[in-house]
């Protein structure tokens, strides 16, 4: 009987300031495909991202950050989308404190297969209008960021989205 060794571990990506055109998400296919382990560190990032410390990143990016973004949307839809965008923070929170917690990799570095699990939980929110889904990977991905970073990054978060329009990257 043959044992197949594993592939050696592909190198880190380098952690980008979330842009809300979605060029800060590395292409879907550079992160490998979906496998035990991301599914994994989906469902760990998902469980965190209802904890206090994911939370009180997500309202902090809803309070600071998400104002600064022309959401164009019927008064209608807003109640739904705050609360979507809230979740989507949440989650990226989630992910990047479990990331933070399990990789050992430095603060400004990350996972390939947490960008895997950032992609599965960006596939698993609630289907929205592009404008809308574009501001939910920000939003996202900006969780994951501050959960790296800490949420004394929030400025930085602000100054790149100086005239930035949501775009059609991710």
């Amino acid at each position: 009987m043959h044992l197949r060794r594993r592939a050696a571990a592909a190198p880190a990506l380098a952690l980008r300031l979330p842009r809300l055109d979605g060029s800060s998400w590395p292409d879907h296919r550079a992160v490998g495909r979906a496998s035990f382990e991301v599914n994994t560190l989906y469902e760990l990032g998902y469980r965190e991202a209802f904890e206090p410390e994911a939370h009180a990143i997500a309202e902090a990016i809803v309070d600071e950050v998400l104002p600064s973004i022309a959401v164009d949307a019927p008064a209608a839809d807003e109640p739904f989308l705050r609360r979507t965008f809230l979740v989507a923070a949440q989650v990226g929170a989630g992910i990047g404190i479990v990331e933070a917690r399990t990789t050992g990799l430095g603060e400004l570095e990350t996972d390939r297969r947490i960008w895997g699990a950032l992609w599965h939980a960006l596939q698993d929110l609630p289907a929205l209008a592009p404008p809308h889904r574009f501001i939910a990977a920000y939003l996202m991905q900006s969780g994951h960021y501050l959960a790296r970073t800490g949420v004394a990054a929030i400025p930085l978060l602000l100054a790149g989205l100086d005239g930035e329009p949501p775009g059609s990257s991710a």
